[in-house]
């Protein structure tokens, strides 16, 4: 039998000093995480992720950092130490610590936050030093949920550890019997699920479906219990030409057709297509919902469902289109100053800003026929973002007592002065604010404020003028928002 005790010993080791898991289940793992903010911005991508971090952060300031609940870390082979169990939380003191360091999504939040709480109290904190990072997994995979604090994997999150766990081993389940508690069959099933779930990886199911719905599918969000439940049904592998063979899944058929009718299925369960698919519907007319799906021509070809170990995905560029721009279709491009709308739908905004998501969202979609609301609400995202900034870089006394007002009462002209005169950015966002209050350049102030206070400036009403005047303002954007092109 093997030692455990060291899961019963405490050690005091350097909040700064301890680093987060990068194989993380809980982050993605396309992404890169390389300091805190990559980190935080990950495990707040997910709106109700986010609340849960806010959630716990809160907890920490209001009732002090208690750790009666372990975070389990291992030392490499550079003796450095790394957080098995407990990122979460680690996250959140480091956040506290630093909250420079923060996402500018969230760095307002945790500056708020920081103002009450004393850092000082977990310049350590006590922690389990598993021997290894394979003895830190046996501990992983017997931890429960011991507080509601705690944020449970979701049952793809913990699949997928599973499978990491299922190909770290070279696919020995006797191994992971013994790692996890569970049995060979309850292995089998969950490894089969992935590889179908895998599945939307290939570049036959990938080009069937649109960017947002490729996110969606492959987010832990995603509802496995409706896939498994479909996928479980005998009619189903009957239909498809599904075998399940112990951990494995072959396939008796056309796989252009298997991969039509599987991309149809995930945008269905998505919600984007008419054909509604849950666990009640598989239940009480799944014979109508393979009617509704796209047909699967069972032969006689025998195929194989998901990667063998050690092998890798085919690398294929994401995002590609459900379907290619016919001839005479315009598409438009970065910096076009005749696109159709004024933000391309390739970049998205990370904020708690309710109102800057909306503007930014909107902005994606209002056609150019609607030139003074676009005007106006470009306006309007000006003055959001320079507030959010001034949150984020905890400039309101500074900005209030320079203005002798309250912030409410400054005008956004002062703002960007200050802000130009005091704060660290760029030449290129320093240059681009300098424009801006020069009521002579082609797009200033002046002309935005127009927009909204005067009867003036229609003009400027145009598609080219209104498209050239945000991607003027764009890279100041890029600098003080959190904005990225997917």
């Amino acid at each position: 039998m093997e030692d455990y005790s060291w899961a019963q010993k405490r050690y005091l080791r350097s909040v700064d000093q301890l680093r987060l898991w990068n194989n993380n289940p809980r982050l993605n793992p396309d992404e890169k995480h390389i300091n805190i903010s990559d980190f935080a911005e990950d495990l707040t991508a997910d709106q109700s992720d986010k609340q849960a971090l806010f959630d716990l952060a809160k907890s920490i300031v209001d009732r002090g950092f208690l750790g009666f609940e372990p975070i389990v870390v291992w030392q490499d082979e550079n003796e450095k130490f790394y957080v098995a169990e407990g990122n979460r939380r680690v996250l959140v003191l480091k956040l506290l610590r630093h909250p420079e360091k923060a996402p500018k999504s969230i760095r307002a939040y945790f500056r708020r936050l920081a103002e009450d709480f004393d850092s000082s109290s977990v310049d350590k904190i006590s922690v389990i030093l598993a021997p290894s990072f394979d003895a830190a997994e046996w501990y992983i995979n017997q931890r429960n949920s011991m507080s509601s604090l705690a944020r449970p994997w979701s049952r793809l999150q913990q699949q997928r550890w599973i499978y990491d766990q299922y190909k770290k081993y070279g696919g020995d389940i006797d191994i992971l019997k013994d790692k996890t508690g569970l049995t060979a069959s309850e292995l089998d099933s969950i490894i089969r699920m992935l590889k179908i779930r895998d599945y939307i990886n290939t570049p036959k199911v990938k080009n069937l479906l649109t960017p947002e719905e490729f996110n969606d599918a492959n987010s832990h969000k995603f509802p496995m219990t409706v896939l498994e439940r479909f996928f479980d049904s005998s009619i189903v592998k009957s239909k498809w030409g599904i075998i399940a063979d112990g951990s494995n899944i072959k396939i008796t058929a056309d796989e252009d057709s298997f991969s039509q009718a599987y991309a149809q299925l995930i945008r269905s369960i998505l919600g984007k297509t008419d054909v509604k698919i849950d666990t009640r519907t598989i239940t009480t007319g799944l014979t109508d919902i393979l009617s509704k799906l796209p047909s699967v021509k069972v032969n006689d070809d025998e195929w194989e469902l998901g990667l063998k170990i050690g092998e890798t995905p085919e690398s294929v560029e994401v995002g590609q289109p459900s379907k290619p721009v016919t001839r005479g279709t315009r598409v438009s491009k970065k910096g076009d100053p005749n696109r159709d709308h004024i933000i391309l739908t390739c970049y998205e905004i990370n904020t708690d800003s309710y109102r800057l998501q909306a503007i930014f969202d909107e902005l994606k979609k209002i056609p150019f026929r609607y030139t003074a609301c676009i005007a106006a609400s470009m306006r309007v995202f000006l003055d959001l973002a320079i507030l959010k900034y001034i949150e984020s870089e905890n400039l309101k006394d500074a900005i209030c007592a320079e203005n002798k007002a309250e912030l409410k009462k400054v005008i956004l002209q002062a703002r960007l002065e200050y802000i130009k005169q005091n704060c660290q950015l760029s030449k290129s966002s320093k240059n681009i604010i300098g424009k801006l209050l020069n009521p002579y350049d082609n797009y200033s102030l002046d002309i935005l404020n127009g927009f909204i206070h005067s009867s003036g400036y229609t003009q400027y009403l145009n598609k080219q003028y209104l498209n050239g005047f945000w991607d003027f303002l764009f890279p100041l954007y890029t600098e003080i928002l959190d904005i990225k092109e997917k």
